[in-house]
């Protein structure tokens, strides 16, 4: 195991046999045939545009409610369910740090490769109204991807399912600094993807990208049918 894994597990994991959750650095230990999901995250991303090429992707994570619970034990020094200055900085180099060895958990795909990204910038944790921890980070791609030119998917999941990732419900994905495209989104189950002993078909949305047609409205925008989601 890495250092910097083992360093997020010694800070994550709980010596009370009922806490369930003992961090992401498990991610990097085999998980036996009957492990099932003990972290939940509910997560959202944003593509980032330059010049209509896919630069970046903005992550939004929610973790459930004993996970969160986790973190602000171990991290919110003060209690008072925010992580200000050192209480986040902290966080990110002890707990979110590692996920770098897994992708954070987010796989990129051009014609069904995986495409890596270049690093995570822009972290920051905070807590919900209902007290459920949330990251938010960028991650940078080593060089930009066309949508027109390449079939693109995103998948969001830990492949040995000891963290179960979802799709929110309400704006999965988004896109911003789109200018002469009109792109939408079409969910499906990765089918050719499956983790978890072939058990699991995780959640995939492929972007669909076009040309945008002159209509004399909604200059730089898109309209509410650019979002389509298939079940």
């Amino acid at each position: 195991m890495s250092a910097p894994l083992s360093t997020a597990l010694a800070t994550l994991r709980k010596s009370c046999a009922t806490v369930l959750v003992a961090g992401f650095a498990l991610l990097a230990t085999s998980v036996s045939a009957f492990a099932h999901p003990h972290v939940w995250i509910d997560a959202s991303a944003e593509f980032l545009f330059e010049k209509d090429q896919i630069t970046g992707i903005r992550i939004h994570w929610v973790f459930d409610d004993l996970f969160s619970m986790t973190l602000m034990d171990e991290f919110d020094q003060n209690h008072d369910t925010r992580f200000f200055g050192d209480e986040n900085t902290n966080l990110r180099d002890n707990a979110f740090a590692a996920l770098a060895e897994v992708s954070w958990l987010t796989h990129l795909r051009r014609n069904e490769e995986l495409v890596p990204f270049s690093g995570a910038s822009d972290f920051k944790a905070d807590v919900t109204d209902d007290r459920r921890v949330s990251y938010d980070f960028k991650l940078d791609l080593e060089s930009p991807l066309d949508p027109k030119k390449d079939t693109i998917s995103l998948s969001v999941y830990d492949a040995e399912y000891y963290i179960d990732v979802a799709f929110t419900q309400v704006d999965p994905i988004l896109f911003s600094g789109v200018k002469n495209l009109s792109c939408h989104f079409e969910m499906s189950e990765d089918e050719k993807n499956r983790i978890y002993f072939d058990l699991v078909a995780p959640i995939r949305a492929d972007l669909v990208c076009a040309g945008k047609v002159a209509d004399g409205g909604n200059a730089g925008s898109l309209a509410p049918g650019d979002f389509v989601r298939v079940d």
